[in-house]
């Protein structure tokens, strides 16, 4: 028995989508077999004997739901506040330690010194730097 992947292949060139979205009707499939040019694939899709599976979307029902309550106001309380907070405290505190470990790096290099030091460090804290590149660039190496 012969396939028909050379058939689906040509028809879904045809029909400009991918080889599962070609469906043949199974009454004429021995049609379909002799096809072997574009023209003749063209000749069958006018006959109706191939066609184009229909696209099948993702469902958003559950997005849509959730959507709706959104809007209405659910799901924002202090609960929802506190993850926010919590995981902006946490970016803050890695942000402030390598900040900081880099002052550290400066100040037992003999780049800086305490007085220096703290001055950065408080302008950190106050979050004037927001790399360790700022840092560079406001220190004045010696």
């Amino acid at each position: 028995m012969k396939t028909l992947a050379l058939q689906k292949r040509l028809a879904a060139a045809v029909l400009k989508v991918g080889q599962n979205k070609v469906w043949f009707d199974p009454s004429m499939i021995s049609e379909i077999r002799e096809a072997i040019t574009k023209e003749d694939i063209k000749a069958l899709i006018k006959e109706k004997a191939i066609k184009k599976k229909p696209i099948i979307g993702v469902k958003r029902r559950a997005g849509k739901k959730r959507q709706k309550r959104k809007r209405k106001g659910r799901g924002r309380g202090a609960g929802r506040k506190r993850k926010i907070v919590k995981k902006r405290k946490k970016e803050y505190m890695i942000k402030i330690r390598n900040l900081r470990s880099y002052i550290h790096e400066l100040k037992l290099g003999g780049k800086i010194d305490s007085k220096e030091s703290r001055k950065l460090r408080r302008l950190a804290k106050a979050g004037v730097f927001k790399s360790k590149k700022d840092i560079k660039e406001k220190v004045k190496i010696r």
